[in-house]
């Protein structure tokens, strides 16, 4: 019997299963690659090709050389300016995104907090609330004569604080904090508590051995969050063009937006300001990955432990006020405005008795409007990008950190050019690129090629392209924490690359997974850059709708369709996370409903023991 089981395992697997084998792989590295072949190397390189050669996509190209958009960056004082402003404001939000969404992770996560289980649902509102809502709340909240001015009459001080520098930080800092509190809850997931009971037992206390063991443990998810925050805050569009405008604070990605959409149209202007852009973030994706590399982060090895709950003591009330007041700000405050608003005839009547209203609602429901067809194209968008984008991510993550396949250190150069691809650059990128004359040589554009510039599957690719950064860096985080020898023993048993996704990298984050998917379908409901200058004529997406609202000062309309946006992705949220609790109470209910089989020789062994008095 042995024999013929060496024999077996011995035995050369058929021909049609290498093959098949040898496709799945090829399929895992050549499908990622593609994607980002055409969906951010190429906008990438028009940009670069647009900021030298400032005439090379005019409808008669022309390849001569020039740098005088470049130099413009920094010989125009508003340019220089803008991108000083949008440096060192990206940096102040990064730092207070880090120190909010880690302490909150860790309030959550680790101790007796009473909100610790519904913190998880408040951060992904506050996440998926977009960045342009929170600017044009807080504005209207803030200016004076406004509603809140009315009955509270704000001091000067306060006003000219707010439509300030300040405030575009206090703001960016409230849409970025939830990148790092989703990045170190995943790290915390499988964190097991054996670092800190080595710790005890040579005498350290238990916050001395989370500042000195666990804090450096997380630090890949940190950081990794910390440059997305950094990266938003610079490719900030929402922000920029609201409470940014409203306090004279000029930002790049407003100066990219207007030398596009001004007359005269400055093409090469925007492609420098990308360009630059572009540089400062892989710069600093640079220092990131060198400080990473310069120690292990393997936290999963099989045998962790679990976590210890510290109990907060006298801190807890403290430490609930601070979560309670950090989501009043971020959450209850700016959403009640959105809300009043919804439900008023006129700003500037107040609360009386006769300016409540639902017909704000009732004209953006209506069956055919612009507001519910731009609505739904905005769902059916978000639904198909995050599903794209999730299974892409985590395999193109998992490749360039955890395997030898050729072709990984292309991957890895690919990827780590579009994380520093901010959502504004990659649409310049995608105007030059998909708008280029020639391709009507290939067969695509022109009068009888296809079309896909100006049509809204060149939107949803430019969403692909702008989100995949995003979940290849958080899916390489929680990576780090996976042991090396799990894989190699599920090797050793013979497991392709496509099982090890499935059966065991998948698995085990799942939640990692749940919350990228998530990031991606809530970010790209309210993606406002791309959108704007990339949807097709007609077709706009619901933030470019809200948007066309407010500048048109039809603020009820337009807050009553970004209130049902944000209804819409909050019954998304709660149907994930329910999800998996249904699940296990399925499972559970199966489990008791199975009988339990006993062999028939241990069913008289044991009516022999009762009828002998045994038992």
């Amino acid at each position: 019997m042995e024999a013929v089981a060496d024999a077996t395992a011995s035995r050369p697997l058929p021909f049609w299963r290498i093959l098949l084998r040898r496709g799945g792989q090829f399929l895992i590295i050549a499908l990622p690659l593609l994607l980002l072949l055409l969906f951010v190397l190429y906008p990438l390189a028009a940009i670069i090709l647009q900021s030298i050669f400032p005439h090379i996509y005019d409808p008669l190209p022309n390849l001569e050389f020039s740098l005088e958009a470049l130099t413009k960056v920094f010989t125009n004082s508003e340019n220089y300016l803008a991108f000083f402003n949008s440096l060192w404001i990206g940096l102040v939000t990064a730092l207070i995104a880090c120190a909010l969404g880690t302490l909150l992770a860790f309030l959550a996560r680790r101790t007796d907090l009473p909100l610790r289980r519904s913190m998880d649902t408040l951060v992904w509102i506050v996440f998926f609330t977009p960045s342009f809502l929170l600017g044009e709340a807080w504005s209207l909240i803030f200016i004076r004569g406004g509603i809140p001015d009315q009955y509270f009459h704000f001091p000067a001080a306060l006003i000219n604080g707010f439509f300030s520098p300040a405030g575009v930080i206090f703001i960016l800092s409230l849409k970025s904090f939830p990148y790092v509190y989703l990045s170190v809850t995943a790290a915390l997931h499988w964190l097991g508590s054996e670092f800190e009971d080595a710790a005890r037992i040579v005498g350290a206390r238990s916050w001395r051995a989370w500042l000195s063991i666990n804090m450096p443990l997380l630090l890949p998810a940190i950081l990794a969050a910390g440059l997305i925050a950094f990266a938003e805050a610079l490719s900030d569009f929402g922000t920029a063009a609201t409470i940014a405008q409203s306090s004279n604070v000029i930002l790049v990605t407003y100066q990219i937006y207007t030398s596009i959409n001004t007359s005269p149209v400055d093409f090469g202007l925007a492609a420098s300001l990308s360009l630059f852009l572009f540089i400062a973030i892989g710069l600093a994706l640079l220092l990131q990955s060198a400080v990473l590399r310069t120690r292990s982060f393997q936290v999963i090895s099989g045998k962790n432990k679990p976590a210890h709950m510290l109990a907060l003591g006298v801190w807890k009330w403290p430490a609930t006020i601070f979560c309670i007041a950090v989501f009043v700000v971020a959450l209850l405050i700016p959403l009640s405005m959105c809300l009043v608003l919804s439900l008023l005839h006129a700003f500037g009547q107040g609360l009386t008795a006769n300016n409540w209203t639902l017909d704000n609602y009732t004209v953006v429901l209506a069956n055919g409007s612009d507001d519910l067809d731009a609505l739904l194209r905005t769902l059916w968008l978000a639904l198909t990008n995050a599903s794209i984008t999730a299974l892409v991510g985590l395999p193109l993550a998992f490749i360039i950190k955890r395997t030898q396949i050729p072709g990984r250190q292309v991957l890895s150069l690919v990827t780590l050019l579009m994380i520093a691809v901010p959502g504004i650059i990659l649409a310049c990128g995608y105007i030059f690129a998909w708008n280029a004359p020639y391709l009507e040589y290939i067969g695509i554009g022109g009068p009888i090629g296809i079309q896909f510039y100006g049509t809204v599957w060149v939107l949803l690719a430019a969403y692909v392209g702008g989100s995949l950064p995003y979940a290849t860096r958080l899916g390489s985080g929680a990576l780090d924490q996976i042991g090396q020898t799990m894989l190699e023993t599920a090797r050793v048993q013979g497991a392709s690359l496509p099982q090890l996704l499935m059966r065991i990298v998948g698995p085990l984050l799942r939640s990692s997974l749940v919350s990228i998917w998530l990031l991606v379908f809530t970010g790209t409901m309210f993606e406002l850059a791309a959108s704007e200058l990339l949807y097709p004529p007609g077709q706009p997406t619901m933030p470019v709708r809200i948007i066309a609202l407010f500048d048109t000062f039809k603020l009820g309309p337009g807050m009553a369709l970004a209130m049902l946006n944000i209804g819409l992705v909050t019954l998304a949220l709660i149907i994930i996370r329910f999800l998996p609790w249904l699940a296990r109470q399925v499972t559970q209910a199966q489990a008791r409903r199975k009988p339990i089989y006993v062999p028939e020789d241990q069913t008289t062994e044991q009516e022999l023991r009762v009828t002998t008095g045994r038992i």
